[in-house]
């Protein structure tokens, strides 16, 4: 089955790309996760006319992400403080919970 991926999927391409898969993978995966649609003529049409503005939104995910790592990168250190026994070991994980 011909599919336009919308997104970038591991091992497969990224956005743009027409690919042919299994019907099931396109079916199960692709199409309800949003990251393609079958490659009918009306989609591919589609596409194309939406080629530019997909791409922007791609780019500016990207530049998001990349200006949270900076801001990541910059921290001099993290103190989470969480009970531990005598020796030093947890009592339980720290989860999202316990990170602010």
């Amino acid at each position: 089955m011909q599919v336009i991926l919308l997104d970038k999927v591991a091992n497969l391409g990224s956005l743009g790309d027409q690919v042919n898969v299994k019907a099931g993978y396109a079916r199960n995966f692709l199409v309800p996760q949003g990251k393609a649609v079958p490659a009918t003529k009306k989609n591919v049409e589609f596409f194309e006319a939406r080629r530019a503005e997909l791409e922007a939104k791609l780019a500016d995910v990207l530049a998001a992400a990349e200006a949270r790592a900076e801001q990541i990168n910059a921290l001099e250190s993290v103190t989470i403080a969480s009970k531990a026994g005598d020796e030093g070991k947890l009592f339980g994980s720290i989860g999202t919970r316990d990170i602010r």
